[in-house]
């Protein structure tokens, strides 16, 4: 077992960082710079900057930087990456917005306690498995059922419109109330159950024919979402669950591209955002103000938009990020 790091002051990381080949031309904007993010942190956005370790092991990189690497290549990942972060948030918000709105609307139309009866739902999905059940041998709907009752516990101390339903109606929401007590992760997990003729006019709703590739996208930007919310590493990060690669033939026409996209990095997520969004609202600005954070991306050679995050080349003219007319 390794030694634990020992503690170094704000001038001692400013050393550490000088040791190892960084250029620091202004060491006090440095420290400050660490006391705000913190050299931890801050070290996500330098590994970048350190070639492969010369040992053979190719998941190690050398303690030396490249030859060049100043502070401020490090401090401009990071910065960039909180913008990257922010406008991925509000679209993920928009996008969580309108599902919310579209499952309460056509589940409702269905029963307005359809989501409470799993006899309303594809019951077939309602009783497979559960992927990590809660409790041993609970179905897909049984884990769905306790997030849900977990949240709106959550949310009666909160929440003065579900205090009213406890209070007037036995506790009982109707589904268009309900969706707004659900997380992002739950609503997607929900939309899995849903029959199929409810699922497809939900997909169709978002331009998308398919409600399996449908469900697949919602999972893949619910994680994104949360990595978002927790303030993670966003710009080159690899995602643990990506949407599974599709066919030019079940993609829509303006993500057709994605065919050759990598679907772990993060421009195949950012596209499918944008075409949810589109697809939803007509006067969506969500695209260009993606253009705008990612036109704003660190010039290094060093690291790229299209090698470390998949963008496909001359990607900024496609029809998905122009205004719709």
């Amino acid at each position: 077992m390794r030694q634990i790091k020992p503690y170094l002051t704000y001038d001692q990381q400013v050393d550490l960082l000088v040791s190892r080949g960084m250029t620091v031309p202004d060491r006090q904007a440095a420290i400050d710079a660490l006391c705000r993010i913190g050299y931890y942190r801050l070290s996500a956005y330098t590994y970048v900057f350190r070639p492969p370790a010369t040992d053979g092991e190719q998941s190690r990189r050398s303690d030396r930087f490249v030859e060049g690497t100043t502070f401020a290549h490090a401090l401009g990942l990071h910065d960039f990456d909180d913008r990257l972060r922010s406008v991925l948030q509000t679209g993920l918000q928009q996008l969580e917005v309108a599902l919310r709105t579209q499952v309460g609307h056509e589940l409702g139309r269905k029963h307005p306690l359809a989501h409470l009866d799993p006899a309303h739902l594809d019951q077939k999905r309602c009783a497979a498995p559960a992927e990590r059940p809660r409790v041993p041998g609970g179905t897909a709907y049984d884990d769905w059922r306790g997030r849900f009752d977990d949240q709106v516990g959550d949310a009666i101390k909160t929440e003065d419109f579900v205090k009213h339903h406890l209070l007037n109606y036995g506790g009982q929401m109707p589904i268009w109330v309900a969706v707004e007590v659900m997380t992002f992760g739950t609503l997607t997990r929900l939309y899995g159950l849903l029959p199929n003729t409810e699922a497809r006019t939900v997909a169709r709703n978002f331009s998308v024919d398919y409600r399996d590739l449908f469900s697949g996208w919602l999972r893949s930007l619910n994680t994104l979402r949360n990595e978002c919310a927790h303030n993670a590493r966003i710009w080159n990060r690899a995602t643990s669950y990506p949407a599974k690669k599709a066919s030019t033939a079940t993609l829509p026409t303006d993500l057709a591209h994605l065919v050759t996209t990598d679907n772990q990095r993060l421009y195949h997520r950012a596209a499918i955002t944008a075409h949810l969004l589109r697809a939803i609202d007509r006067q969506t600005r969500w695209p260009q103000h993606f253009v705008e954070v990612v036109k704003k991306f660190p010039d290094n050679p060093s690291v790229t938009v299209e090698r470390d995050m998949g963008f496909p080349t001359r990607w900024r003219t496609m029809d998905l990020w122009q205004p719709m007319r």
